[in-house]
């Protein structure tokens, strides 16, 4: 089991190192994250310089490929360069959802996607703005997945103004400004907060006058904050404009109006955006400075010829022919704006927009429930397989415990069984200890008595009785057999010698062996004279030299023989 568990271990992690080798994003070329830098750093023109100084030749793999796709029209679309078709940002798109673990590339490809079609929609019939309502909400979703609040927020303000564009009536437009801010105070990001407050005071101007100038205040803190004299002027213009649509409840709003296009003027800039033209004209005209009007309207059509065709134009020249006591012109020109804002408000795309955010939401929650359903299915399904494996491993350690229960039974019996027999075998061994106890000393003593008769047949020379027992216990051929029994006994007395000393030295021959056998049974130069049918006792130890010279060992045969009886010569 715990085998088992083990493997299992080994594969969950060899899968998740897998996965984290597959999931791992690739390393882009250098020159391309440098260009990403200074976008997120607004240094825009600055990015796009980079971006057309790097040839298509540096560019060798796909992700690099659609990394300068994606920061391409970035660029472009930041620069205000024109975009004739949306294959680029498309590549961008195909790579990335392809790679979806780059989540961020993949939600600012859907972000620029729709920004694409916005811009192109305006010119091409091919493109319509509720696909890019479509594009935004899937940048929407997945910044919201990958908990990305920047991008989050940049796709509601996307939307914001894709619905402020097509004159959305409900609300909607400021919804979505309000949650774009909320995302960028999260991201910590001051420069899109005033971007959203500039957005929503601009639209609150006409609806509430305190909301606008609370949003428009916070977002003029901000550009001075930053230095950002371009925000400051437009956020300067779009209170100013506010407080000029007020001045029909109370003129003095107009001198505010006033004193803050005033300031506008103060700042020094090379060129003012044409509706800051217009609104200084609405400004000086209702102040009863419709010279000063006019001058105002020559220089938005100085800076923009095409704004003749625009309602805030007709708005300031109806002013000025108000101003001038002009009152059929004034007239004329009011039903002209107003006919040119009721189209405006009529605008159709409006509701394919709404509706492509509804479908989309319904679309896409009921995605979320069928996901949940389906994770249900398959949280309870594995749940019980889990059941059931528990189940069974309890069904298997049941078997399995009865099993070792059997098993221990039969163990024990065989064990006692063993036991029993141990305790025969040991009864038998003691019994033989005891045989063999009797038979030493058996031995011992007919071994004594031997060496004494030897003994006294040496000192009896002319006896015959002693000759005749020399004759006896002379070696010879006849009696070896006799001998070799005895060497039994000498294995049991000195641990073996007589065995071991015949496999380790085959050179010996059966003289030498009986000379080693009396020599560790004890007897004398004289006894072993007799027996060996030496005549003279003192070549007993030359001969006994020449044996430990035969054996090749470098101590004497007595030394040779101690060693193998240690209990002795501790004695």
């Amino acid at each position: 089991m715990m085998r088992f568990l083990v493997h299992i271990c080994i594969i969950f992690t060899a899968l998740a190192f897998v996965f984290a080798g597959c999931t791992r994003a690739p390393h882009y070329n250098d020159r391309l994250i440098e260009a990403d830098r200074m976008l997120h750093a607004n240094m825009r023109d600055s990015a796009l310089s980079l971006l057309d100084s790097i040839s298509p030749d540096e560019l060798v793999s796909e992700g690099d490929k659609a990394y300068y796709a994606l920061l391409s029209t970035e660029a472009n679309y930041k620069c205000y360069r024109p975009i004739t078709s949306d294959d680029t940002i498309n590549q961008a798109i195909n790579y990335y959802e392809c790679h979806s673990q780059e989540h961020e590339n993949l939600t600012k490809s859907y972000l620029y996607k729709g920004a694409v079609i916005d811009v192109l929609s305006a010119s091409d019939t091919a493109f319509r703005a509720d696909s890019a309502m479509i594009y935004y909400k899937r940048a929407e979703v997945n910044a919201i997945k990958n908990k990305d609040d920047f991008n989050q927020g940049y796709a509601n303000l996307r939307m914001g103004k894709l619905y402020s564009n097509h004159s959305a009536l409900d609300g909607r437009d400021i919804e979505k400004l309000e949650n774009a801010l909320i995302c960028f105070r999260n991201a910590d990001d001051s420069s899109y907060q005033m971007i959203c407050m500039k957005e929503l005071g601009a639209m609150y101007r006409s609806k509430n006058t305190n909301d606008a100038e609370k949003f428009l205040t916070q977002a003029i803190d901000i550009a001075i904050l930053e230095q950002d004299t371009s925000s400051l002027i437009g956020c300067l213009h779009d209170l100013a404009y506010a407080y000029f649509m007020r001045g029909n409840e109370n003129k003095q709003w107009y001198k505010k109006a006033y004193e803050l296009l005033a300031r506008i003027k103060s700042i020094k800039q090379d060129e003012l955006d044409y509706k800051i033209y217009t609104t200084s004209a609405c400004v000086y005209a209702k102040l009863g400075m419709p010279d000063s009007a006019s001058l105002f309207l020559k220089q938005a059509e100085s800076v923009n010829q095409a704004i003749v065709e625009t309602s805030n134009y007709l708005e300031a020249k109806s002013h000025v022919a108000l101003a001038r006591g002009d009152s059929l012109n004034f007239w004329k020109i009011s039903h002209l704006c107003d006919r040119m804002t009721f189209a405006a408000l009529n605008d159709p795309d409006i509701v394919n927009i709404m509706n492509a955010e509804i479908d989309f939401d319904r679309d896409y929650n009921n995605m979320i429930e069928r996901n949940r359903h389906k994770s249900n299915l398959i949280t309870a399904s594995v749940v019980a397989a889990v059941i059931a494996l528990l189940l069974l491993l309890a069904l298997l350690m049941y078997h399995r415990s009865h099993r070792y229960d059997r098993l221990v039974a039969e163990l024990k019996d065989q064990s006692q069984n063993q036991l029993n027999d141990l305790m025969g075998l040991q009864g038998n061994i003691s019994e033989m200890k005891i045989q063999d106890e009797r038979l030493k000393s058996f031995i011992s003593s007919h071994m004594g008595m031997m060496r004494e008769m030897i003994e006294a047949c040496y000192h009896e020379p002319n006896n015959r009785i002693a000759e005749n027992m020399k004759r006896i216990v002379k070696f010879q051929d006849s009696n070896k057999s006799n001998w070799v029994k005895l060497y039994d006994y000498i294995d049991m007395e000195h641990n073996n010698i007589m065995t071991s000393t015949q496999q380790n030295f085959p050179q010996l021959d059966d003289r030498d062996l009986l000379l080693l056998a009396l020599t560790s049974l004890g007897f004398s130069y004289i006894q072993t004279a007799i027996i060996m049918g030496y005549s003279n006792a003192t070549s007993v130890s030359v001969i006994k030299q020449r044996l430990a010279k035969k054996m090749g060992i470098n101590e004497s045969l007595n030394d040779y023989i101690k060693r193998f009886n240690p209990e002795k010569n501790s004695e």
